[in-house]
């Protein structure tokens, strides 16, 4: 059925009795949370007793992997449900077409109304007025206080900033938590129904600080006691982890010691326990607005962060890293599984997608919408059913030297003292050496990310789970890198484009074309004649 068809017959009433039925959604989506800075995931400090407690409530997916690993192509993947390489969404400022399939609008069309707080990052301006009823995008970011780090010493480019001095819920200098309070109001004001609500808040992303009541809730000696961070330059993994061309060198990072990449660390843990804290005013707003039995709620991020693994800070659309590509999902739906965990690798596209299922929209791709690579995990939520343990999930990232702006563009200043002038010096100077091209698939065992222009990698978690091994030009791993190869080329063979839902007649238009070119003059002048093509203006 075409979406135009289903729309009309929602608004003429013909699922009036279905309408009444369809849950509402809540969909919490911060930026920049890695898993395994979770407690929930394992992480020894308590930093989100709120997902903990939400996650025994629901079903929390243990292996969700983002499509790419910036703000704006994650997104754009997530809410196409087809990856990078089909659209071209591959920069921050290449965001969704109103021609382009994506399930915010399809929500919309099918009668749900699309509440919107926080950061864009995935709609043009033409997309996002087809796409959301109503938004609020000024609601967004933490205070942070200032660098702690003067420019231009070592430390200054780190993004270590020195922790807000106000209170956690003062609304005027923390706009996720203004975010949040607005939609609780909202709420409980009798909103339209059916409804999805978005909230896109900051989350962590850097600058690395947080209101000092999180951002001082551990010392570095408790995250030196409970965590120990990736090493840096390990042997053999690609150029942006080296001292003389990656990350620590382009961020002047190379003179810190190792307790201040602890100091980020514990900083990053104070914003990620900032935002769980928001997530559970949040939660308390859904259930004074007496708003849980009939609405689902998700929580999940578009990638994650360094932090100060490795010696290095930030993403970076260059790195397939685990700690990048690995974000939470957590979930619970009305009626739905409790205290389950799902095992099985998913991919960050699956979240829209089920909840468009479950809003009862078929978007597979045999379906009304045409094709997306979204998977439903209907099963996981509702039965507690595990998913499909052998899957594969894929990302995407870096770029061709045509891909990005140049240094001194209005995208990119040419500003020495500007927080991202070092990136953009190595991945968007004319060598752009910094991110070439990636492809990555990765499933419970092993992960392969193949760079045509770069040192490509292979992991094998049974023996080395945090990523310190490449084993992609060893001998003994010879054979696996040679049929993930093989996968890989199949799966872009098979995923490469996406035909169209509409079809167009092979015959030519009947002359002129439009037909009212004839109904201005009333007759095709001999100027019209002369010229086939101008007949088309």
């Amino acid at each position: 059925m075409p979406r135009l068809v289903w729309s009309l017959m929602v608004l003429m009433g013909c699922e009036a009795s279905a309408e009444k039925k369809r849950m509402n959604f809540v969909f919490m989506f911060p930026d920049t949370l890695r898993a395994e800075s979770f407690s929930s995931y394992g992480n020894p400090l308590a930093t989100t007793p709120n997902v903990d407690a939400f996650a025994k409530t629901g079903v929390r997916f243990e292996q969700t992997h983002v499509m790419h690993t910036q703000c704006s192509p994650s997104r754009v993947t997530m809410f196409t449900g087809r990856h990078m390489h089909v659209l071209g969404h591959r920069t921050q400022t290449h965001l969704i077409q109103p021609y382009e399939f994506n399930y915010l609008q399809i929500l919309k069309d099918s009668g749900y109304h699309v509440q919107y707080y926080g950061k864009n990052d995935a709609f043009s301006a033409d997309s996002f007025n087809m796409s959301v009823t109503e938004w609020h995008g000024g609601d967004i970011g933490v205070n942070g206080g200032g660098s702690a780090y003067k420019y231009p010493e070592s430390g200054y480019w780190s993004m270590l900033h020195t922790g807000g001095d106000v209170e956690k819920d003062d609304a005027e200098s923390n706009g996720d938590y203004r975010a949040v309070a607005n939609a609780n109001a909202w709420m409980k004001q009798n909103p339209p129904q059916p409804f999805m609500l978005f909230l896109s808040g900051m989350g962590a992303h850097p600058p690395y600080g947080a209101p000092s009541e999180f951002n001082d809730k551990w010392s570095v000696d408790d995250v030196k006691q409970h965590i120990k961070l990736r090493p840096p330059y390990v042997d053999g993994k690609p150029k942006y982890h080296t001292k003389e061309r990656g990350i620590p060198h382009y961020r002047n990072l190379t003179y810190l010691d190792d307790d201040a990449y602890y100091r980020i660390q514990e900083s990053y843990h104070g914003m990620i326990s900032c935002t769980d804290w928001i997530f559970g005013q949040l939660l308390k707003g859904i259930e004074d607005a007496g708003l849980e039995d009939n609405t689902a709620v998700f929580f999940s991020s578009d990638h994650g962060d360094f932090g100060g693994d490795y010696h290095m800070v930030e993403k970076w659309p260059g790195g397939a890293d685990d700690i990048l590509t690995r974000v939470p999902l957590v979930a619970r739906v009305p009626g739905g599984a409790k205290n389950f965990v799902s095992k099985a690798p998913v991919s960050l596209m699956d979240v829209p997608h089920t909840i468009c299922e479950l809003a009862g929209i078929n978007v597979s791709s045999n379906g009304d919408f045409g094709i997306n690579f979204g998977s439903s995990l209907r099963a996981q939520l509702m039965e507690s059913q595990e998913g499909d343990l052998t899957r594969f999930v894929y990302a995407e990232g870096g770029f061709s030297p045509g891909d990005v702006f140049p240094m001194g563009s209005d995208h990119v200043p040419d500003d020495p003292t500007g927080l991202y002038y070092p990136r953009a010096q190595e991945e968007m100077s004319e060598e752009g050496t910094g991110s070439p091209r990636w492809i990555m698939m990765r499933n419970l065992t092993h992960k392969l990310v193949y760079r045509s222009k770069g040192d490509s990698e292979l992991y094998d978690y049974a023996a080395d789970p945090r990523e310190l091994k490449n084993g992609f030009q060893e001998r003994e791993y010879r054979e696996l890198r040679e049929s993930m190869t093989s996968s890989l080329l199949e799966w872009l063979v098979e995923t490469s484009d996406v035909t169209p839902k509409h079809t167009d007649p092979r015959g030519p238009p009947k002359f002129p074309y439009p037909a009212s070119a004839c109904a201005v003059s009333g007759a095709v002048g001999p100027e019209l004649l002369s010229s086939g093509h101008e007949a088309l203006v």
